[in-house]
């Protein structure tokens, strides 16, 4: 049909009019929600994959949170499961004898008592940048006497597990265990770490033989058991860092004992109870001593411990020694122990 014909037959038929719109716009209408609906097709889909990739991170991020807060509890948890109070009175029951007779002084040390886990653990918490000077912290030692030795003192510095470890040595359940295997009755942990906490020689660092101060001032206490714990994984003897005890002459030395990892120390502190690193170490330049130290007090003390049997009024701060008759521990002149024999006894029943 012509145009003109058509506008004749609109003419004459106005519904056929209305019908012809009615179709051109439904089918108008049709084409643009038919476009509409692919172009929103094609955008959903990469949404809807958007969508459940981010769920699945948000599941997966979950998951890891859960598996890394029960692999926190299991470790922590380990601790509490090992180190139990009646295995350390066994350990304490066992062994009481051999450190009050120990020489040079009453002292033991004693391999497997805690998890291997935690002091990993722990260790991965130990700061790791080390300066110019061998110093990991503000809180560093850069003399003759003792050398590149940095401590970490504050608890607001240290990691989780090195403070859940902390709050267990300073225990009923182990500070009980320290008294029955010492001796010594009612003794105090140190809450603010005087002169303990973690601590760590850098290559090259030493410590000279001493005795440590005799005081805490603040609480009018004596200093009476020392408590060290090792985290030096793969050790060997080559590295150095020995901690020796010497007699109360300085003409004698009887225990040199190896930094390993989990090894741990204690000995009695009095005004003679020497001891120290003073070799330099010879570690590679990346490996650090590191130890965990905590002392322990007491009110008042017996006379034979303090210089000249005299306790009041003799506050002193470190008493630093050089050896007599020899200038390291291992020459023969002062050579006390014997090195085929093991100065370790093992936690194990």
């Amino acid at each position: 049909m012509g145009t003109k014909s058509m506008s004749k037959h609109v003419k004459k038929n106005p519904l056929y009019f209305v019908c012809v719109t009615t179709f051109v716009v439904a089918a108008v209408c049709l084409t643009y929600w038919l476009s509409l609906w692919t172009s929103l097709s094609v955008i959903e889909k990469p949404m809807q994959r958007q969508r459940s990739n981010d769920e699945n991170d948000t599941a997966a991020a979950t998951n890891n949170h859960v598996d890394e807060k029960k692999t926190h509890f299991g470790i922590i948890e380990e601790l509490y499961q090992v180190v139990t109070a009646e295995r350390l009175d066994k350990i304490a029951q066992k062994h009481r004898e051999a450190y009050a007779h120990a020489s040079p002084f009453p002292h033991i040390v004693i391999d497997g008592i805690f998890p291997k886990r935690i002091l990993e653990a722990i260790s991965s918490e130990f700061p790791v940048n080390e300066d110019e000077k061998g110093c990991f912290t503000e809180t560093c030692f850069s003399q003759a006497k003792q050398n590149k030795k940095s401590a970490v003192n504050d608890e607001r510095e240290m990691g989780m597990y090195t403070r859940v470890f902390y709050a267990f040595l300073k225990s009923s359940t182990w500070v009980t265990f320290l008294e029955q295997l010492s001796g010594i009755e009612n003794i105090i942990p140190d809450p603010h770490y005087r002169g303990s906490g973690l601590q760590m020689t850098a290559s090259g660092g030493s410590l000279d033989i001493h005795a440590d101060f005799n005081r805490m001032k603040k609480y009018n206490l004596d200093r009476r058991v020392n408590t060290f714990v090792y985290l030096n994984n793969d050790w060997p003897e080559s590295y150095g860092g020995h901690l020796e005890l010497w007699g109360r002459d300085m003409k004698s030395c009887y225990q040199k004992i190896l930094p390993s990892m989990g090894r741990f120390v204690v000995f009695s502190s009095t005004d003679f109870s020497y001891h120290g690193h003073p070799q330099p170490q010879t570690s590679p330049k990346v490996r650090a001593r590191r130890s965990m130290a905590l002392y322990y007090y007491t009110n008042g003390r017996p006379v034979e411990e303090c210089l000249n049997q005299n306790c009041e009024g003799n506050d002193h701060s470190t008493l630093f020694q050089k050896p007599l008759n020899c200038t390291v521990c291992e020459e023969a002149m002062c050579k006390r122990y014997d090195e085929t024999e093991p100065y370790w006894v093992h936690a194990s029943f």
